[in-house]
């Protein structure tokens, strides 16, 4: 009996190598966001920090327009990190559906494999019984004679 070989072996590591790839990025971006979400964390703080200043005390014209254009400066950080953390999300979306295809290749090759698995060793079965009836065969024709 014959030993099975599927002819897209390879191709099916380099799928899995992929997929390995494509998961590993979807959770560095996953980390990414979740540092980005941390900062826009701490510059709201830091924003509410600065109001409640502003409000609770009473200030000088300097002071105020002070903190009024740091708060605007916290302001437009929080706007950038919020635009970063949506192109991330949209990379990450990117590589979910590269990820989803890499899948669906990988399972029709493995599908592809064992169907030739399957008619491989149908055709192993019939060399096998072929064999077994030629034996009988020969056995039969020394027995009569």
């Amino acid at each position: 009996m014959g030993n099975f070989k599927f002819k897209f072996e390879s191709i099916i590591g380099v799928k899995e190598i992929q997929e390995k790839r494509l998961q590993e990025a979807i959770s560095a971006i996953d980390v990414e966001i979740e540092g980005l979400r941390y900062q826009l964390f701490v510059v709201i703080e830091e924003r509410n920090i600065v109001n409640a200043r502003m409000i609770d005390h009473a200030m000088k014209v300097a002071e105020y327009q002070s903190a009024k254009i740091y708060d605007s400066m916290l302001d437009n950080k929080a706007v950038s990190i919020e635009k970063m953390i949506i192109g991330l999300q949209r990379k990450k979306e990117i590589k979910k559906n590269e990820l989803i295809e890499i899948k669906k290749e990988i399972k029709v090759f493995e599908t592809l494999k064992e169907n030739q698995r399957e008619t491989f060793l149908i055709e192993e079965g019939r060399a096998e019984l072929k064999e077994l009836n030629e034996i009988a065969v020969r056995n039969y024709s020394r027995n009569v004679q």
